[in-house]
């Protein structure tokens, strides 16, 4: 019979075993994890990059070998998220869900309190989404510019238009690619001379 994983101890044994260590409800082992998925995941918090948090945390605890180090470091950040793992998207998503619902459950009740919290709800639901930008951006921006590639060959710049690139014909193109790239070409004896140096 297999023993069910820490992340499957309900949250009240942990949380007893968190506020009085010395009567946890918890099994020994998972207590031993827990206290090193603990520490593991301060390790993260300090030091991000997982090769180095690993072998921190194996000098913390050296009867562990390399694959439990990393497993340790996989579910501390599964179970703690840090600033490293956190998901801002769902977290902001789920803040505006939740500010949605308790005004729609004020707003079924319609008392002069809930009114009020409806109001205040307003105001976070504002700082969450932020106000609407004065001049949105226009979508066309790109087309009233123009952008030029330079070309400088010998010592002389030319700007060559990129909307009027495409319509050059295709041996314009490979004399101007032939043009760019003939300076770059090496001989054999500047290859000797580089490789002595």
């Amino acid at each position: 019979m297999s023993r069910p994983a820490l992340e499957e101890s309900k949250y009240e044994m942990i949380k007893a075993h968190v506020l009085d260590p010395d009567n946890s409800p918890l099994p020994i082992e998972k207590r031993e994890l827990l206290e090193r998925v603990i520490s593991a995941s301060k390790v993260l918090d300090k030091n991000p990059v997982q090769k180095q948090a690993v072998a921190i945390h194996q000098q913390k605890y050296p009867d562990i070998g390399r694959s439990q180090a990393y497993e340790d470091l996989r579910l501390a950040a599964r179970l703690f998220n840090t600033l490293h793992t956190f998901d801002y998207d769902f977290w902001r998503t789920w803040l505006i869900n939740d500010i949605v619902r308790n005004i729609v459950t004020c707003r079924n009740t319609r008392t002069e309190k809930d009114r009020r919290i409806i109001a205040i709800e307003h105001a976070n639901l504002l700082k969450v989404i932020g106000e609407k930008p004065e001049e949105l951006p226009d979508p066309k921006r790109t087309e009233k510019h123009q952008f030029y590639i330079l070309v400088q060959n010998n010592n002389q710049q030319v700007k060559v238009d990129i909307n009027n690139l495409k319509d050059l014909p295709t041996a314009a193109l490979q004399e101007l690619s032939r043009a760019i790239y003939s300076g770059s070409e090496i001989t054999e004896t500047d290859a000797e001379e580089i490789m002595k140096s």
